[in-house]
């Protein structure tokens, strides 16, 4: 049994961001002021990240696949994943636990670190797991730790996301774990083919690999998506 380490296709298509330059230079804007409409935004997302953050895992997937000279080697691959249940249910994507003979998630801790500390955040905690579903049409997955407690994420309607709503995409992508960033829905049904049974929610966040498994959540923290 050979472990995948293809990139993930983003079910939450990315769309490129291009840059942009100002014409001419200009004073620059003054600063917001306190109790402003654009410093109450930077808080209610600050208050949601934390709130999400702890219901978002790194999944990393062992296996062994052929290598020259050799019969067999030790591989891995990692992507993200969501608690969905306290109890320990956690959803991510079939492809990247489809293979691996050993499955371990990174939980978060549940309590934010006090006001005042180092900026540091406290060290995750390293889960055994077992893979208790897998549906390959819709790249889904379900994964079991038997640990209660946790943090789990509301599910929210995708059907009722509209263009142009806030989201914010969770995970670890690159292996760097949980990172959040910002976009908004681009279209809320695209199809890669015309007769695609699956249909895929589009945003600009920025999605990489290792992101595949993360949440896409709306501005009430609930999820309305999963990264492919």
């Amino acid at each position: 049994m050979t472990l995948s380490r293809r990139p993930a296709l983003a079910l939450v298509l990315a769309a490129a961001a291009l840059p942009t330059f100002a014409a001419a230079e200009s004073k620059p804007a003054p600063a917001a002021a306190p109790g402003s409409d654009l410093v109450a935004l930077d808080l209610q997302l600050e208050t949601l990240s934390r709130r999400v953050a702890p219901s978002v895992v790194q999944v990393l997937a062992y296996g062994y696949t052929t290598a020259p000279y050799a019969l067999l080697t030790r591989a891995g691959a990692s992507g993200s994943g969501v608690i969905v249940d306290a109890e320990g249910w956690i959803v991510t994507n079939a492809h990247v636990v489809e293979s691996a003979r050993s499955v371990r998630v990174d939980v978060q801790p549940t309590r934010a670190p006090p006001a005042g500390g180092s900026i540091l955040k406290p060290r995750s905690r390293r889960l055994s797991a077992r893979v208790v579903g897998l549906d390959r049409e819709t790249d889904v997955a379900v994964l079991k730790v038997e640990q209660g407690g946790l943090s789990a994420l509301e599910f929210g309607d995708s059907e009722a996301l509209h263009q142009g709503q806030i989201v914010l995409a969770f995970g670890s992508p690159l292996g760097l774990e949980n990172s959040a960033s910002l976009g908004v829905v681009s279209a809320v049904a695209r199809q890669l083919n015309a007769d695609d049974p699956m249909i895929y929610v589009q945003t600009d966040a920025s999605i990489n690999p290792g992101n595949s498994g993360g949440p896409l959540v709306d501005a009430a923290g609930r999820m309305v998506g999963l990264k492919r």
